[in-house]
């Protein structure tokens, strides 16, 4: 404030305030006012910040538009904020706050990141027993920044919660950066902050045209707004406010920012509410899963992904079941997702299904034959990739069965072959370069190129002896 007084008699000494020849309404000279009559902005502004619902809050410098919303209103349940609640969507909320929910959003000059992005608009709606307390602070000029990030952070830190959309990774990071440009050294406060964002990708993403909180707003809350100014439109709001110092500009910018912190207290519950569902609509079965998982909320995770196996399209389905058996394997319950692997594989026939059957049944159960019938009956479906992982595995797998004089069916064609303990392999005698898995993949490759005998000669030999040719 000393800077703009400063200014103010600057101004009036050199012949009053830089208006143009006729200001229009609103507008008054410096030199018609008396220095002391109050803050610099009434001089500049008149009375349009007042028209705007603004007043002065002389001890922290700033100007305040408070607006007052019952939760009845929004609608809101106060069960929503409780502990207990919110617990459900954020594990860094502890048994009790110590300070009230606090909802934030900024309005800025760009949505860009760096030193020349400013919030000129700081809005918070403080949750109380049966209402939001909605505040709005307004930098009246670009220099007079300091007040307002100080009483941002102060806020902050008396908040007990911190609810946000993408503050983690816009808001908050840009108010950090606002205290270092203001030369305010002060510690951020460790207030819980819980971002909605994140939430909403997370649970929603497979069905949500964007994940902006006006498209969340509209295709999960049912609520479309009517003669919204979009968000991308403020900045240029704000500039025309600093160039012709009317106000009226951001009548619809202030309007735009309540709506989203009261979309914030809206959306909140809606999350609640939709992790506790016991029937979800069908895509979303697998996300809840997900997010049940990495709450550590096995035994709902398991039943949600089975629903997602019965209940959900392609291929979610299938994501939900792997997403199971890998979750089983984890928490050591072997022949449960033993199971699991096995309906994965009859059932879609992946990959990673077969592979976890083949390391089960070699390593776990010692079942060797029936592995390497398994590894050759997934090498024949199997895309690339993971075509030579079961290559790989068969050779290894003879290895052993050679040494023990084993005789394995082979599944193609319906066959036995049978080593004894020191004898050569079937297919070492046409085998170029030796029976190494690595002289196999060179024929391998020459035959897919369609070149020469030896690859004919390998397609011909692998149909007799069942060894793997390609997907």
């Amino acid at each position: 404030m000393v800077t703009a007084q400063l200014r103010l008699k600057i101004e009036a000494l050199e012949g009053g305030a830089r208006w143009s020849s006729s200001p229009s309404a609103g507008q008054v000279r410096a030199a018609e006012l008396p220095l002391a009559a109050g803050p610099v902005s009434d001089v500049r502004f008149g009375s349009g910040l007042g028209r705007l619902g603004f007043e002065w809050d002389r001890s922290r410098s700033i100007w305040v538009r408070r607006v007052r919303v019952a939760l009845a209103e929004v609608p809101l349940d106060e069960e929503v904020l409780s502990p207990a609640r919110l617990q459900l969507l954020s594990g860094s909320v502890a048994e009790e706050l110590d300070g009230p929910v606090v909802f934030f959003d900024l309005e800025t000059t760009g949505l860009q990141w760096g030193t020349g992005t400013v919030p000129f608009l700081y809005g918070w709606a403080i949750a109380s027993a049966n209402e939001l307390t909605v505040e709005q602070w307004l930098l009246p000029d670009l220099g007079e920044e300091a007040p307002l990030v100080k009483a941002a952070v102060q806020t902050i830190k008396e908040a007990g919660l911190l609810v946000t959309y993408n503050g983690a990774s816009f808001d908050l990071p840009l108010l950090r950066t606002r205290i270092v440009m203001t030369g305010l050294e002060r510690p951020w406060p460790a207030t819980v902050h819980l971002d909605l964002l994140p939430l909403v990708r997370r649970l929603f993403r497979h069905r949500l045209t964007r994940c902006t909180l006006r498209h969340a707003e509209d295709e999960l809350l049912g609520r479309s707004r009517v003669d919204d100014l979009p968000g991308s439109e403020a900045p240029n709001r704000y500039r025309q406010f600093l160039r012709d110092r009317d106000p009226e500009p951001l009548a619809p910018v202030l309007k735009h920012n309540l709506l989203d912190l009261v979309s914030l207290a809206r959306l909140i519950g809606h999350l609640q509410r939709h992790v506790e569902t016991i029937r979800p609509e069908p895509t979303d079965w697998y996300s809840l899963g997900r997010y049940a998982e990495d709450r550590g909320k096995l035994d709902r995770a398991d039943a949600l992904y089975l629903g997602a196996q019965s209940e959900s399209p392609a291929p979610l389905d299938r994501a939900a079941a792997l997403r199971r058996a890998r979750m089983l394997r984890r928490q050591g319950q072997d022949p449960e997702a033993r199971v699991a692997w096995r309906a994965v594989w009859d059932r879609w026939r992946d990959p990673e299904a077969a592979e976890a059957l083949c390391v089960d049944l070699e390593h776990q159960l010692g079942d060797l034959p029936e592995a390497l019938m398994l590894a050759r009956d997934a090498l024949a479906t199997a895309p690339a990739g993971w075509d030579r992982r079961f290559a790989k595995r068969i050779w290894r797998l003879q290895a052993r069965l050679d040494g023990r004089g084993v005789a394995v069916s082979n599944t193609a064609a319906g066959e036995s072959t049978q080593t004894a303990a020191g004898t050569e392999r079937p297919w070492a005698a046409w085998l170029p370069g030796g029976t190494s898995y690595e002289a196999w993949l060179t024929l391998r490759g020459r035959s897919r190129a369609g070149g020469g005998d030896g690859g004919r000669e390998l397609v011909s030999r692998s149909r007799t002896w069942g060894t793997p040719t390609g997907n």
